[in-house]
C-alpha cells in the first residue's frame, strides 16, 4: 500500500465513479481500477461497491478513508512545511565561527540575510577551532567559519573546507611607538618579542603570529584570550600586536595607530568548514551563497 493508491481510492470515492477518478488524477481509468483491486487483495477486503449513484464504500471502504484521508493530509501538510523551506519562510541554521572573526564578520555576514529573510532562526556557536572541529564532526552544527585546520582533523572526521577570502595581517602598535612613527613599512623581523601581545593557545591566530614572527609558544611575555583586550592593551601603550583587518575596519581607536607590513604582506585564510558528502539544509545553502562560495556539494 502506498499514497498513490490512497490518493485514488479517495479520489474514486469523491468523484463517485472509476472514470472521475481517473479525470481527477490525471491517469488513465484502467490505473484506478487496477489500484482499487490491489488494495482489496492486499487488505482482503471489498472497498467499493457500484451503486445506483455511482461508487459506495463499503464498511471496511470507510475505515480505509478514514486513515486515507488523515496519511494524506499529512503528506499535503509536510510538502507545505518543505515548500516553506525553500522559500525560507521557515527553518533554522547553526553553525560555528572563531571568535577572531565573530563580532567583524558576522554584522556583514547576517545584516542582508537577516533583511531578506527574518523568519529563519540562526544559532551561532562562537569558539575557538578545536572546538569547531569537534562539533562538526560530532553533527552539532552545519558548518564553521575558521582560519586554519590540519589536514589530519579533515582526514581523520571526514571534513571538507572551502576558502571564503583572505585577510591581510596589520600592526596595531601604540600611536607614539617607532614602528608607527616610522617612514617605512614594518616586516614581522622588525618585531621585538618583549613588546609583542599574544592570544593564548587554541586561537588559530595566535598560531599564525608565532609562525609569522617566527617565535616559539615560550617566547611572547604578554598573552590575553580576546582580540579586544589585546587592542585595548595595545592602547594603553603595553605593547603592540599583530591583528587581522577586519578587526579595525572602520573603527578608529585614539590611542592605536595601525600600520600594513612590508610586502609580501603577511594574511590569513578564512575557510568554511563541513562534513564531507552532507547537504546542507535550504536555510544554510543560502546564506553560504551569500558568503559567495560554492560549499553546498
Amino acid at each position: 500500500m502506498d499514497l498513490k493508491q490512497l490518493r485514488y481510492f479517495k479520489a474514486v470515492i469523491s468523484t463517485g465513479s472509476m472514470s472521475g477518478a481517473a479525470r481527477q488524477c490525471g491517469v488513465s481509468q484502467p490505473a484506478i481500477s487496477q489500484s482499487i483491486r490491489e488494495l482489496e487483495t492486499q487488505l482482503d477486503e471489498q472497498l467499493v461497491t457500484r451503486g445506483r449513484r455511482g461508487a459506495v464504500t463499503t464498511d471496511a471502504g470507510r475505515l480505509l478513508l478514514q486513515h486515507a484521508e488523515r496519511l494524506l493530509a499529512e503528506e499535503d501538510h509536510l510538502l507545505e512545511q518543505f515548500a516553506a523551506r525553500g522559500e525560507y519562510r521557515t527553518g533554522s541554521i547553526s553553525f560555528g565561527i572563531i571568535p577572531t572573526l565573530a563580532p567583524y564578520l558576522l554584522p556583514l555576514l547576517l545584516k542582508e540575510f537577516r533583511n531578506q529573510y527574518p523568519a529563519i532562526t540562526i544559532d551561532v556557536r562562537e569558539t575557538k577551532t578545536p572546538d569547531l572541529v569537534r562539533l562538526i564532526a560530532e553533527g552539532a552544527m552545519e558548518f564553521a567559519i575558521l582560519s586554519d585546520v590540519t589536514s589530519e582533523d579533515q582526514k581523520r572526521f571526514s571534513l571538507k573546507t572551502k576558502l571564503m577570502f583572505s585577510e591581510p595581517l596589520v600592526l596595531a602598535a601604540p600611536r607614539q611607538h617607532p614602528l608607527a612613527l616610522s617612514e617605512e613599512d614594518p616586516n614581522p623581523s622588525d618585531l621585538n618579542t618583549d613588546e609583542l601581545i599574544h592570544l593564548s593557545d587554541g586561537h588559530c591566530l595566535g598560531e599564525q603570529t608565532l609562525e609569522l614572527c617566527r617565535l616559539s609558544k615560550n617566547q611572547p611575555r604578554l598573552q590575553c584570550d580576546q582580540l579586544e583586550t589585546a587592542l585595548a592593551m595595545v592602547g594603553a601603550n603595553l605593547g603592540y600586536a599583530v591583528v587581522p583587518k577586519l578587526a579595525i575596519r572602520g573603527r578608529e581607536r585614539p590611542d592605536v595607530h595601525v600600520r600594513s607590513f612590508g610586502q609580501p604582506s603577511p594574511s590569513r585564510k578564512v575557510f568554511l568548514l563541513k562534513k564531507k558528502n552532507t547537504k546542507l539544509s535550504k536555510p544554510a545553502e543560502k546564506l553560504v551563497r551569500i558568503l559567495g562560495t560554492d560549499l553546498i556539494s
